[in-house]
């Protein structure tokens, strides 16, 4: 078979621009470190570069929400310690105020203190983050949840708390709000709370009371009514819902003895001192009550003697424990979700590293490979390029003898 001198010339040039061809490929990826550089170099493995590319953002964004929820969980946890330190402090000072030896200087100067520790603690209830958000202050976090003022502490924002993303699928609670935390305190013994009418003159006090039998409960209210006569102290029980009389255990005329127990409807208390004519004592069914004003009520009746002496104070302490068991509860949900947070933080850094790798191995150059493929290259081509100009000298006339 005869090749032509065309057929030649374009073969070579072929041959040649093919190898040159190759050698600047890999000379790219040597020089970019990517073995992909265009989707025309792989269009498969482009296609996943891509994906792994996405997946590999959104894990860096769902990292960077972990961190914000991690942050904020630690500061409010931190802000809850301190808040229960101090309420455990404010029960010692209620304790103490039971001493029967203090003045009423003496006394004064508790509600003092406790005045200066529910300052502190509206503090801690306005604690800001790093970016001047309230964490306690739920969705509306640009503001201070608690504002005190002479009619005492009022919360002025709502009970959603702040919400991160940390996966495709779900999201962390960040904060925990004011409300659930200081506002959602539970008063009386859980059931029922028990208190004394601040028209009491006399020297009787109220316990707060325990169930003796939950199925006879009504959760109705109800009135303790005195009545002094003749040197005699009776009481009767009145279920103020319904207006009618109770018997406990008769339901007029009941002869009162201090300590005795006054049980009816399933629930029992006991009243001590001498009650004066017309006195009486509520019971009715526990609601919540914010921690602010139980303690605002303790030093009223640190300030008012009076009120004190009819079972304020050991109703004061109850409340105060009440907090501090809701401010337990709440920290435990927030260790829970620090918990969750950390799982998911470590779940996060594996999926980031298993994508780097992914994409490392679709797109980074095999340097030792690729340097051996271009010396390769260099040689086919220096073959191709002398080959052409060695035949392409030839000629006839090489091979006629001289004329």
């Amino acid at each position: 078979m005869r090749i032509s001198t065309l057929n030649f010339y374009d073969s070579s040039v072929n041959s040649i621009e093919s190898a040159q061809t190759s050698l600047a490929q890999t000379q790219q990826t040597i020089a970019t470190g990517k073995q992909v550089n265009t989707p025309s170099d792989n269009p498969l493995a482009a296609s996943q570069i891509v994906q792994t590319s996405s997946n590999l953002g959104i894990n860096t964004q769902f990292a960077s929400n972990l961190g914000v929820a991690q942050n904020l969980l630690t500061l409010t946890d931190s802000t809850l310690g301190s808040a229960s330190n101090l309420l455990v402090n404010v029960r010692s000072l209620l304790v103490s105020a039971g001493n029967g030896g203090l003045s009423a200087a003496d006394r004064s100067s508790l509600a003092t203190q406790l005045q200066q520790q529910l300052s502190q603690l509206v503090g801690l209830a306005n604690t800001q983050d790093g970016d001047g958000n309230y964490i306690f202050g739920g969705s509306n976090a640009t503001s201070a949840p608690f504002v005190q003022n002479s009619n005492g502490v009022t919360y002025t924002s709502n009970d959603i708390a702040r919400n991160v993303q940390v996966t495709g699928s779900q999201q962390v609670a960040a904060t925990v709000t004011g409300y659930q935390t200081f506002q959602k305190v539970s008063t009386g013994n859980g059931v029922f709370a028990t208190g004394a009418s601040a028209a009491n003159t006399g020297s009787a006090a109220i316990d707060t009371g325990q169930v003796v039998t939950p199925s006879a409960i009504t959760g109705d209210h109800y009135a303790i009514n005195f009545t002094v006569a003749g040197g005699q102290t009776t009481y009767d029980v009145v279920d103020t819902t319904t207006g009618n009389p109770v018997n406990a255990p008769a339901a007029t005329n009941n002869v009162y003895t201090s300590g005795s127990n006054i049980s009816f409807d399933g629930l029992s208390v006991t009243v001590t001192g001498s009650p004066a004519n017309g006195d009486s004592f509520s019971v009715a069914p526990s609601t919540t009550q914010s921690v602010f004003t139980s303690i605002q009520q303790a030093i009223t009746d640190l300030q008012n003697p009076s009120s004190g002496a009819n079972g304020g104070l050991e109703t004061n302490i109850l409340n105060v424990d009440n907090a501090i068991q809701q401010m337990s509860s709440v920290e435990s949900e927030v260790g829970a979700r620090q918990n969750l947070v950390t799982t998911l933080t470590s779940e996060n850094s594996s999926q980031g590293l298993s994508d780097q790798s992914t994409l490392s191995n679709l797109q980074d150059t095999d340097m030792a490979k690729a340097a051996s493929n271009l010396a390769e290259q260099q040689t086919v081509l220096q073959a191709a390029e002398e080959s052409f100009t060695k035949i392409a000298a030839d000629s006839l006339f090489n091979y006629l003898p001289p004329s």
